[in-house]
């Protein structure tokens, strides 16, 4: 029966990983869109340098992709610990165009990508610097491609808050559901591979500690018997684990539950009971006391303890 349950135990196992692996595939990761069948992704947009172009006053405009820009900003007016994902580096200060979204979206045939919650824009209350980047498909575009500012608001370089950029790159190419796909296959692999890790040293393991074997012949096998041995004891070794567990804590609970506190509160006059019931010295002499007495009375009583009694007071 222990055969049967191994093999079964190893297989449910398996199973629960790729549940949880599909569970986490299931939903988009950042950066992609499912939209009509079609795959959308800009992960590889991602670069270690920012973007760097021009807008149409030919100030420098730096831009990254789902990650926060790595030219460091200056004056702001944001706060220092957001994530910017894009700004234009004006006469005196910096203008952050939108902070770091890795939600993509679909407008029409165009992919797009929203950034808002910049710097302050300039003269206007409860206005902030915001950008949208329109990706368009080009195959004939090698590598990232570069993108262009096409439109912003104001006109006027150094008072433009909002922005347009377009970007042409192969990279804004559907690749169809194959993503997910792609996906599932690396996870299978790495699950196949960590599995088979640690087969190899569970078997090594057991082989020199259990069966007592050294050199070559220590090493992992994958023979049906021996691996239907080693999954035995290792539901062996789970199963005693768990058990001790629960024994413990079995222990633990009938311990706890027959400890009665106010058994163990004496209070002083019980403590002085006990001590002097305890005591057979303080016994004898209350019974010697309590014999004087009585014979004390018993002769006081008659005329020769009247006589006795003159003759102490004499």
């Amino acid at each position: 029966m222990l055969y049967a349950n191994g093999p079964s135990a190893l297989l449910w196992a398996i199973s629960i990983l790729l549940g949880f692996g599909l569970m986490a595939l299931a939903d988009d990761t950042p950066c992609t869109l499912h939209h009509e069948g079609k795959y959308y992704n800009l992960n590889s947009l991602k670069a270690s340098k920012d973007y760097e172009f021009k807008t149409p006053g030919g100030h420098s405009f730096y831009l990254n992709v789902c990650r926060r820009v790595t030219t460091e900003p200056w004056s702001t007016g944001v706060p220092d610990n957001v994530d910017i994902a894009g700004l234009v580096r004006k006469d005196h200060h910096d203008f952050v165009v939108g902070l770091v979204n890795t939600t993509l979206e679909m407008r029409g045939t165009d992919l797009m990508l929203h950034l808002s919650n910049g710097s302050p824009c300039p003269g206007e209350d409860n206005l902030y610097g915001s950008s949208s980047i329109r990706f368009l498909c080009d195959a004939s575009v090698y590598g990232a491609g570069k993108p262009v500012v096409i439109f912003q608001f104001p006109e006027d370089d150094n008072q433009a808050c909002q922005y347009t950029v377009e970007w042409r790159t192969h990279f804004a190419c559907p690749t169809g559901e194959r993503g997910l796909i792609s996906g599932l296959i690396v996870f299978l692999v790495i699950t196949i591979m960590i599995i088979l890790m640690l087969l190899i040293v569970s078997s090594t393991l057991y082989s020199r500690f259990v069966l007592k074997k050294r050199g070559f012949d220590q090493l992992a096998q994958f023979s049906k018997i021996h691996l239907l041995e080693l999954t035995e004891f290792c539901m062996e070794l789970f199963r005693s684990a768990v058990d001790n567990v629960r024994s413990s804590a079995n222990r633990w609970a009938r311990s706890t539950g027959d400890l009665n506190p106010a058994s163990h509160q004496w209070s002083s006059r019980d403590e002085e009971q006990a001590m002097m019931a305890a005591d057979p010295l303080e016994d004898d002499h209350d019974q010697e006391l309590q014999d004087t007495t009585m014979w004390r009375n018993d002769t006081a009583g008659g005329p020769q303890g009247a006589e006795f009694m003159g003759t102490i007071r004499s």
